[in-house]
């Protein structure tokens, strides 16, 4: 009964007024509107449709009974005379002018008993009208779905289409149901095992095949298909009618080719994904190597590609990554095998008779793309490429090597540019690991024993005011020493354990943040950071433990952050409403490395240790920390000195512009935290 109200008409509000007690009395809540003149009737009409106009005293009124009763029966509104009854006369000649309920004014009874039954009816027709939403409602939810359908569905009566969804019309290469008026399933479809006439005419008796049958379906543009038919009662426009519905015998297999298309190709460049590449690889590997041919992984990057970055928008970059591949495409020859590594990255699997032949299309595909210009809108960019090379021999022993030797090779290749370098993977042993093997296993039962933990060094201000910074460094136990993220933290990287070790460390540190006024500095393995999954599980555990997001510092190293700059930038994007701040260590005054500083926010930057060692007395290592200095002070960053030594380098450091100290100078205990 809500916003349910009565309008009554008389010149004095005192009948309203009782009208309203009455009804209230009766346990009916209603709203009773006072109204005199016609002007006020209509306007209460077109704020919300009473329930009833009720018209008491026409002899005073300012309304007239006519032009009252018109109003009402014009919405459509039940209109009732108020009478006392006691002219009669009077009355038929008001019922002469308008038909109307007529309420006895001295009946009490006669008024509730009318508006409760208004009421009723009013209930009653908005259930009917609710209702017929919700029916309209699942028609049109059903018509979505059944024309959104993959299977092909058609209302069949009389043997002729009424009705057929989207799925349907694709099968028989037709734009609308209309190009089949007329057209008899008995002209569409032939069957050797039935008699496709009998089998309409028992449909129309609600007879249905046993089994589905096999028939053969002629479209109209001449061509056919085999499918098999399933037949059930259905209605279209409250006609009895046929459902079919046609399963295309060779769609199936048409659909898994396509899932599996989709499944090994990128879609933006129609390349090879990483995903595909890497099990060719393994299969490569796996494979006995041979004097016959050489197999060989060339990852190449364009040149410059921070600057180009910048200059495209995300459409305009897209285009040309696919321009990118279709040079490397054109390039390539039977056998091989062409990918997309990364947004920028791509690899060419290729088997030549020997190195000399490698090197050499290596060298094509720079002059290719050297010699090509990519046209987009109104940009044409020339561009070059370095590639590194990097051969599956018997020192490879997995894919991931193979790929991180060509790219790290590239890498090298990159600083000069246009150019192609191979990886020569060294023979080295790592305290008394022979290879990743053991490693993997030292790892794997550490995570699972507790023998990773971490350590708390104090940063320290020289200028004496600034704020309180504790590093975090995670050791790994061992009885021939614990060992330093150096030793084990590449390793661990390689075999996708170090984001294992990350989120094993982290919660244990957090716990020990929360009673801390310190702010907080926490390493991320590059796991971490191409990992979508890591910032939402971050919030959680900041959330758990209380830590306040301005109270962490995440650290990255400058050589991860140039290889995984985009997953780097999305990380701090999703942890910047946090407060979450950036560090990045390793940092040396290399180009590249400088320009990491106009496409990460960042708050400090960690020099590279080996910058200050011996500083006092060599004036080259001076003059790169003070262009890193200058660097950061452009963006506000804060520089941080690792790792010193001696206090004969403070002066220096100072006098360059760095006030933030950590090392072995200080000659504190460490904390020893996340145990």
């Amino acid at each position: 009964m809500e916003s349910m109200n009565i309008l009554v008409t008389d010149q004095s509000p005192e009948l309203a007024e009782a009208i309203n007690s009455q009804l209230r009395n009766s346990g009916i809540k209603i709203h009773v509107i006072h109204t005199i003149k016609v002007a006020e009737i209509k306007r209460a009409i077109d704020q919300e449709l009473p329930l009833m106009v009720l018209y008491a005293n026409p002899d005073s009124a300012s309304a007239s009974l006519e032009e009252v009763s018109s109003l009402a029966h014009q919405y459509d509104i039940p209109f009732a005379l108020y009478s006392d009854l006691k002219d009669p006369e009077r009355l038929a000649d008001a019922l002469k002018i308008t038909s109307c309920t007529v309420i006895h004014s001295e009946s009490p009874d006669q008024l509730t008993a009318t508006v409760n039954r208004l009421i009723g009816g009013f209930e009653q027709n908005r259930g009917q009208l609710q209702r017929r939403r919700q029916f309209e409602e699942l028609e049109h939810r059903y018509n979505l779905i059944l024309e959104s359908a993959r299977d092909a569905i058609a209302y069949i009566h009389e043997g002729l289409h009424v009705y057929a969804n989207r799925a349907y019309l694709e099968s028989l290469h037709v734009k609308d149901v209309s190009e089949l008026a007329g057209v008899s399933l008995l002209e569409m479809m032939q069957s050797d095992d039935l008699d496709l006439k009998k089998t309409l005419q028992g449909l129309s008796k609600g007879v249905f095949p046993s089994q589905p049958p096999v028939v053969t379906v002629s479209r109209p543009d001449g061509s056919t298909f085999e499918a098999k038919l399933t037949f059930s009662s259905a209605q279209f426009n409250d006609e009895p009618c046929i459902q079919m519905l046609t399963h295309e015998l060779d769609a199936a297999s048409e659909l898994t080719a396509e899932i599996e298309r989709l499944r090994v190709i990128d879609s933006l460049t129609q390349l090879h994904n990483k995903h595909a590449f890497v099990e060719r690889l393994e299969t490569e590997l796996a494979e006995p190597h041979t004097l016959e041919s050489l197999a060989a992984v060339l990852y190449l990057e364009p040149d410059g590609i921070v600057d180009i970055q910048q200059e495209l928008d995300v459409g305009e970059f897209d285009a040309f990554v696919a321009d990118l591949a279709s040079v490397l495409k054109s390039n390539s020859q039977e056998g091989d095998m062409a990918a997309r590594l990364s947004d920028h990255g791509f690899a060419l699997l290729i088997h030549q008779a020997n190195m000399e032949k490698v090197e050499e299309r290596a060298a094509q595909l720079l002059k290719a793309y050297r010699s090509h210009l990519v046209e987009i809108e109104d940009h044409s960019i020339s561009v070059s490429c370095s590639i590194g090379i990097a051969t599956l021999g018997r020192l490879a022993r997995n894919s991931r090597e193979v790929i991180a030797g060509a790219r790290k090779a590239q890498m090298e290749a990159a600083e000069k540019g246009n150019t192609a370098i191979t990886y020569r993977p060294q023979l080295m042993a790592v305290n008394t690991f022979e290879d990743d093997r053991q490693w993997v296993e030292r790892i794997k039962y550490a995570l699972s024993n507790d023998d990773f933990y971490s350590v708390q060094q104090a940063i320290i201000d020289l200028d004496g005011d600034g704020e309180h910074l504790m590093e975090n460094i995670t050791y790994l136990r061992d009885d021939s020493g614990d060992l330093a993220p150096a030793k084990y933290q590449e390793i661990a990287d390689r075999n996708d354990l170090a984001g294992a070790i990350d989120r094993f460390i982290i919660p244990g540190l957090l716990k020990g943040f929360a009673e801390s006024n310190d702010n907080q500095i926490i390493s991320l393995s590059n796991s971490s950071i191409i990992d979508y999954s890591f910032p939402g599980w971050l919030m959680e555990e900041m959330q758990a433990h209380c830590v306040e997001g301005s109270k962490l510092i995440l650290q990255i190293s400058a050589a991860t952050a140039q290889v995984s700059l985009k997953p780097a930038q999305r990380l701090m994007k999703e942890l910047q409403p946090l407060g979450v701040k950036l560090s990045i260590s390793g940092f040396d005054p290399e180009r590249r490395t400088r320009q990491l500083l106009e496409h990460l926010e960042s708050s400090y930057v960690k020099i590279h240790p080996s910058l200050t060692e011996n500083l006092t007395g060599n004036s080259s290592n001076q003059d790169a920390i003070g262009r890193i200095v200058e660097a950061a002070e452009a963006y506000k960053v804060a520089v941080i000195a690792d790792e010193v030594a001696d206090t004969s380098s403070l002066a220096t450091l100072w006098q360059s512009g760095v006030k933030l100290i950590a090392g072995a100078f200080l000659k504190e205990n460490s904390q020893v935290v996340g145990q």
